[in-house]
């Protein structure tokens, strides 16, 4: 496997090219990366911390499908865990609800529709003229009609409460399922993002740290969005160096510069300066003075097999040519 290595573009700096020192080489370390990466970071977590649990060794060949990096999802699990209970608790609640109501409704159905017969009959006995009767029982009947017509209306608001409650018990129910139902999708969603998967076949290639330039290792904690891993393409390489600011003004787009690879120090190859960022950036493993991201393009030799991550040497002389 081929020697992997991030240095600081200062420690490979010998000079720079000034008018005093044309005609002294400018050394920098790079790295072959590729344009077209599936990169694997560290996802968001109720946490905001997730430790690596594990990673598919750095080197391997990934196929299309494999299990490339796993986090750790205890917590998710038992939220997940969690959740199952108190859906089906919820559920069972609903139940119970819907037959209670039923009940209620039944018996609320039942005591109305009795209040209308009683109101009924209390109006055939009021109906009965004084002349048939005595006059404390045409009185009587007229104060049953008037406490059957009371009752009866009470019946019917009553039955219209309990409509209404039993509608919004379970509404609400029904409320307290769908977002148990969604707290759970969203957990089972997290878990998913515990587990990542490879796109493409190729090499695994872990990452490094944004603060040391350590490399990446199972049972590190990761903030999210950092870098874990990536599985590189091998089309669209390119160079990538970081020039410190002293050198920063002596690039030029174009410029031709040597190069060696370190797996491959026997060939002399050639490459050119195509971009340069604007924004200097600090690289905190290297200590406080700030670094420009340039990128170098080349024509790969047929006779290489060439892969991201592969360190390289470019030196600038002082009688390099731009294009």
């Amino acid at each position: 496997m081929y020697k992997k290595l991030i240095l600081s573009a200062a420690m490979f700096s010998y000079c720079y090219l000034s008018p005093a020192l044309a005609q002294t080489p400018l050394i920098l370390s790079g790295q072959i990366k590729a344009s077209d990466n599936q990169t694997f970071y560290a996802p968001k977590t109720d946490n905001w911390r997730v430790q690596v649990q594990w990673m598919l060794p750095e080197g391997d060949i990934a196929q299309k499908g494999d299990l490339v990096v796993v986090f750790d999802s205890g917590s998710i699990q038992s939220q997940i865990e969690q959740e199952k209970i108190s859906l089906i608790t919820a559920k069972e609640e609903l139940f119970r609800i819907t037959s209670n109501g039923k009940q209620s409704l039944l018996e609320s159905s039942y005591g109305q529709k009795r209040t209308a017969l009683l109101l009924d009959k209390a109006r055939i006995d009021a109906n009965i003229s004084v002349e048939h009767l005595s006059r404390y029982d045409f009185e009587k009947n007229q104060l049953e009609l008037e406490k059957s017509v009371v009752a009866n209306a009470k019946a019917l608001e009553n039955l219209k409460q309990v409509k209404i409650a039993n509608s919004v018990a379970v509404t609400k129910q029904k409320i307290t399922i769908e977002k148990h139902q969604n707290k759970l999708q969203y957990n089972e969603y997290k878990l998913n993002q515990m587990s990542v998967y490879a796109e493409r076949k190729g090499p695994v290639l872990y990452g490094t740290h944004p603060w040391n330039g350590e490399k990446v290792f199972v049972g590190m904690t990761a903030q999210p969005s950092w870098e874990i891993a990536e599985i590189p393409s091998v089309n669209g390489l390119y160079i990538e160096a970081w020039v410190h600011e002293v050198d920063y003004k002596n690039m030029e787009l174009n410029t031709i510069v040597d190069f060696k690879l370190d797996a491959f120090p026997k060939y002399n190859l050639v490459a050119s300066l195509k971009e340069i960022s604007s924004q200097p950036e600090e690289r905190k493993e290297w200590g406080s003075d700030v670094y420009y991201r340039a990128v170098f393009s080349f024509t790969a030799d047929k006779a290489l097999t060439l892969l991201p991550g592969m360190s390289a040497q470019l030196e600038f002389t002082g009688d390099s040519q731009s294009e």
